[in-house]
């Protein structure tokens, strides 16, 4: 009884600022009398825009899936050097921004000013089109496979491929018949989220794809595009935004059914054994390979920011300089967006960690998954769904003297509840998880001594989810502080976020000042996951 009033009002909540949204979103295309769903849908801009879409998704989806199995496999069963170093490093796309490794890319192979191109000719390489946004968006989802893989691996006793050891395989034809066959499921899966990742993602579309000959449109550019038009292009990206929506929840399906196969069980009470398999004599070469492939998909669109950034002149390699760093990260519009997004970013991560750990401790599984539906819809379709929401005051009038007004429309306020909404999954998963490893004993013992439940919660449950709860704030944090997706079409009129300052900068106006501050970012990304686990090392020892 205690926890159902809690549920309650966090359901309530969810349903009206995610549920009533998407219902409102749909609304707005079934009742339009000048756009129809069929007509819209097939029209040549719309199928070309689904196809750049089903091309870019599954390009990425592919190449994730190619790299990050077979580096999960070297990286956790075998003894290859470096491995602690090569997962921070296959791990670090999490936490940046993909328009920045998008960023990266266009310095290094624009056609004409690319780096590799200053170096080795003009048209060498050219990342503008569907190919270069496959690559881009595969670089940046590669994590999705990376770590569902890794996580598999990690769970299977290495006696099973002693068993087949023992019945004359090989080392080698053991891993790849043995342990390959109960990890392929969640790579599966890990490659269907980054199918989704990237059928969602608005910033490295609209930087490689509008501008290139010929253009690649996708579903979320086509949106975007439709929203600057007026009421009527906002009822055909409402129209856009449910194609985009069922795409979502085909391949969520497709997500689940994987998952499941591959969850990876041990006998009860038997202990995990994990012996890497030695690669012998490959050892140095596969080393080489492992670290030549997150130095090209990680590090070198980073350090191709940094240089872009230290250029006076765009395309030019004389005379580098910092100089300009002080005039953009001190310029007031720079200053005036990054504490908007200091401030909502922090608003967000707070709200984020206490409703998932209000989500986590009713125990309600439904409200769990309810908490994190809202992460696996697009963010262009949410925002919209807002916008078509709250784009007006919402009135409630109490006993006919009380009335209740909701202003979110074009407001900061609506950045607010769409970054809270979208990233609710962080703070409800790992809280669930934390509560889950929590040793009840301690809040037992404070309420033999008299403690109230929640004094005994607040004492001795909630210091134990200080690393979970904390892990979902600086993940929240820094997710928030440069998004775009929603951002870019909830952004009040006349302001501006980092997200939406690094998009028109390097869009538009001056993609050296963007390359500053996309390093400003990245360094104080760095020196945020360095304090992190500093903090973690502290708390083991």
């Amino acid at each position: 009884m205690t926890r159902r009033w809690p549920a309650a009002l966090l359901s309530l909540g969810l349903f009206v600022f995610a549920g009533i949204p998407l219902l409102l979103l749909l609304a707005q295309g079934a009742r339009s009398r000048d756009v129809s769903w069929v007509p819209t849908w097939t029209s040549s801009a719309a199928v070309l825009a689904l196809r750049g879409t089903l091309l870019t998704s599954a390009g990425a989806a592919a190449s994730a899936f190619l790299v990050g199995l077979p580096l999960a496999l070297l990286i956790v069963r075998t003894d290859l050097r470096f491995a602690r170093a090569l997962k921070a490093t296959f791990t670090l796309p999490t936490a940046i921004p993909p328009f920045i490794l998008g960023m990266g890319w266009v310095s290094l192979a624009n056609p004409k000013t690319g780096l590799l191109n200053l170096a080795l000719g003009a048209g060498t390489f050219d990342i503008y089109g569907p190919a270069g946004i496959a690559f881009v968006l595969g670089s940046a989802g590669l994590p999705l496979v990376f770590l569902a893989t890794a996580a598999a691996l990690s769970r299977i006793d290495s006696s099973l491929e002693e068993a087949a050891r023992m019945s004359g395989a090989s080392a080698a034809r053991a891993l790849f018949t043995v342990t390959l066959p109960l990890a392929l499921p969640a790579a599966l899966s890990g490659t269907a989220l980054t199918f989704l990742f990237a059928a969602s993602a608005f910033g490295v579309p609209y930087l490689l794809g509008v501008t290139a000959t010929p253009p690649t449109p996708t579903l979320t550019t086509r949106i975007y595009s439709e929203v600057l038009m007026g009421s009527a292009g906002l009822e055909r990206a409402a129209v856009l935004s449910v194609e985009l929506l069922v795409l979502a929840a085909l391949v969520l399906v497709v997500s689940r059914r994987l998952t499941r196969a591959g969850e990876v069980r041990l006998a009860a009470g038997k202990g995990l054994s994990i012996r890497p398999m030695p690669l012998g004599r490959w050892r140095w070469p596969l080393t080489g390979l492992a670290v030549t492939v997150a130095f090209v998909l990680v590090v070198l669109p980073l350090l191709a920011v940094a240089l872009t950034s230290v250029q006076p002149v765009w395309g030019r390699l004389a005379g580098l300089t910092t100089k300009h760093w002080g005039a953009v990260l001190s310029s007031p519009r720079t200053l005036s967006a990054a504490g908007r997004s200091v401030v909502l970013a922090f608003g967000a991560a707070c709200l984020v960690t206490a409703l998932g750990l209000a989500v986590a401790s009713t125990k309600r599984k439904w409200l769990e998954l309810l908490a994190g539906a809202p992460y696996a819809v697009p963010g262009t379709v949410l925002a919209l769904g807002l916008v078509v929401a709250f784009s007006r005051d919402v009135r409630f009038i109490a006993f006919e003297r009380v009335a209740f007004v909701l202003a979110l429309g074009n407001t900061l306020w609506m950045l607010l509840v769409a970054y809270t909404v979208k990233h609710l999954a962080f703070g409800a998963r790992n809280a669930a998880d934390g509560l889950a490893q929590v040793d009840p004993s301690l809040a037992e013992a404070s309420r033999i001594f008299g403690a109230s439940p929640a004094r005994a919660f607040v004492d001795a449950t909630l210091p134990q989810l200080r690393g979970a709860l904390g892990a979902a704030f600086l993940v929240t944090f820094l997710v928030c502080m440069t998004e775009l997706t929603l951002s870019v079409l909830l952004i009040p009129t006349g302001g501006d976020v980092l997200g939406t300052l690094l998009f028109e900068l390097q869009s538009y106006a001056d993609p050296g000042a963007a390359a500053v501050i996309a390093c400003a970012f990245v360094l104080v990304l760095l020196a945020a996951q360095a304090a992190q686990a500093a903090l973690v090392r502290k708390e083991a020892r």
